[in-house]
């Protein structure tokens, strides 16, 4: 079979063809999910029309090239079993569910506020935060902007990121003064994958993302959907049933987009099913992070081509930023491996570790400052994950950025959000149902609308 697929030659027609029904299954399921019509997601996925994964050639640990696998075929039970709404907790530390009495066990204490990180910019209370932990959305909210850019990087503290001492000058001498800081937020724990997995999906940690995934391993088909969305159990690459805001976007009719620096020409690259996930992939530089590309853990875009079509090289960014129309609505952009706080020196020399995510910035952010897209009310994001090299099991404040030009510069925001909180407040800016834990999650988008 796998032999006769690969002697397919599709015609451009062809694959239009494909790209629509694609779409338009997308857009059905998450219609159909999001309106609250009781059925389960098992039988969402049998309205599915499963495709193989698109894989690249990788090396096991052994250096031997993987078998390429396709996903197995998701029956529709005839009746959905009860589930617990609550995020699981694996044995190998507590889930953060944006709970503001949740421990603060390995939180950042050393770049507290008082010690005067902080002593520029005025104070935000943010008395219209929307998403109030325990609290549910069941209505998607109008869109509020055209655009959302978020630029995802690690750092061990939010000392090192805002600190006084930090080498980041680009990002505290420049922009800082533009947007509003959140000097609350922090990272679920654990590492960095969970943390980018978070803020795309709302899907909580497990073992192995804690672990960052060094197999590319995939759920069990036996792996089900709490009625909040949650999937548990071991696995990496979450079955098709599980959505994101990528998914939600297609849905919506709009474009979504993932600019991956190192990843070179090549479109998604990431490993075969259950190999190695930590060695250099054909198509990408060698300072590619898959860790920093969340897309590729979701089967959702991988069986039905949106990974394929809109997750790409950071070369891309550019020209796509020349015009708003060309402009995706929702942007996710990462640096590469050397960026990692604990790296040395990049390939082309450049400066490594948080120094070099600042240089990142610097050569990207003025673009997307400067395009009609975000001066037309867009608004930028700049998080950050967990780094590797952190000394903590547990969260991390480490502090995050928004600018938009409808925010009030200089400004900064004490309360505590983390991942979810990013994907709650993209979600309520572009008018989408909050997924999973994000529902439970506080935003922040009212800093950007004013609203109460």
């Amino acid at each position: 079979m796998i032999g006769r697929l690969r002697r397919v030659r599709l015609t451009w027609t062809q694959v239009a063809i494909v790209a629509a029904a694609s779409a338009l299954s997308t857009a059905v399921i998450i219609e159909t999910s999001t309106r609250g019509n009781g059925l389960s997601y098992s039988t969402l996925a049998a309205l599915r029309q499963r495709v193989a994964v698109r894989t690249t050639p990788s090396r096991t640990a052994a250096g031997s090239a993987a078998a390429v696998t396709t996903p197995a075929q998701v029956s529709a039970p005839a009746d959905t079993p009860a589930a617990s709404t609550s995020p699981p907790v694996d044995s190998s530390g507590p889930v953060d569910t944006g709970d503001d009495a949740s421990s603060t066990a390995g939180d950042d204490s050393t770049g507290d506020d008082s010690t005067g990180d902080d002593s520029t910019g005025d104070d935000i209370t943010e008395s219209g935060a929307t998403g109030t932990t325990g609290t549910s959305t069941t209505t998607s909210p109008t869109a509020q902007v055209a655009h959302v850019f978020v630029i995802a990087l690690t750092t061990t503290s939010y000392r090192a990121a805002f600190g006084p001492g930090s080498v980041a000058h680009y990002l505290n001498g420049k922009l800082r003064r533009k947007g509003v800081l959140l000097t609350g937020y922090r990272t679920l724990g654990g590492s960095e994958l969970p943390d980018y997995l978070a803020m795309v999906s709302g899907q909580a940690p497990n073992a192995d993302t804690r672990a960052d995934c060094t197999t590319y391993a995939e759920f069990s088909e036996s792996a089900k959907a709490a009625s909040d969305g949650q999937v548990a159990g071991p696995g990496c690459v979450y079955p098709d049933t599980v959505l994101t805001v990528a998914d939600q976007a297609t849905a919506a009719g709009k474009q979504w987009k993932a600019y991956l620096a190192d990843m070179g020409s090549s479109t998604c690259v990431h490993a075969n099913s259950n190999a190695a996930d930590d060695a250099t992939l054909p198509g990408a530089g060698s300072d590619y992070d898959t860790r920093h590309n969340p897309f590729i853990y979701f089967h959702s875009l991988l069986d039905l081509g949106g990974c394929a079509s809109n997750d790409v090289g950071l070369q891309d960014l550019t020209k796509d930023l020349r015009k708003a129309k060309r402009t995706p609505t929702y942007a996710f952009i990462a640096p590469g491996l050397c960026e990692e706080p604990s790296a040395g020196p990049c390939p082309d020399g450049g400066p490594g570790g948080l120094a070099g995510e600042d240089a990142f910035l610097k050569q990207v952010v003025p673009a997307i400052l400067a395009s009609s897209a975000y001066k037309q009310g867009g608004v930028l994001m700049i998080v950050f994950a967990k780094a590797p090299a952190t000394n903590s099991s547990g969260p991390v404040r480490t502090g995050a950025l928004m600018l938009s030009p409808k925010v009030k510069a200089g400004s900064r925001v004490s309360t505590r959000y983390n991942p979810y909180s990013v994907l709650r407040s993209i979600e309520d800016l572009l008018g989408y149902t909050p997924l999973v834990h994000a529902s439970t999650a506080k935003s922040f988008a009212n800093l950007v609308t004013g609203s109460t």
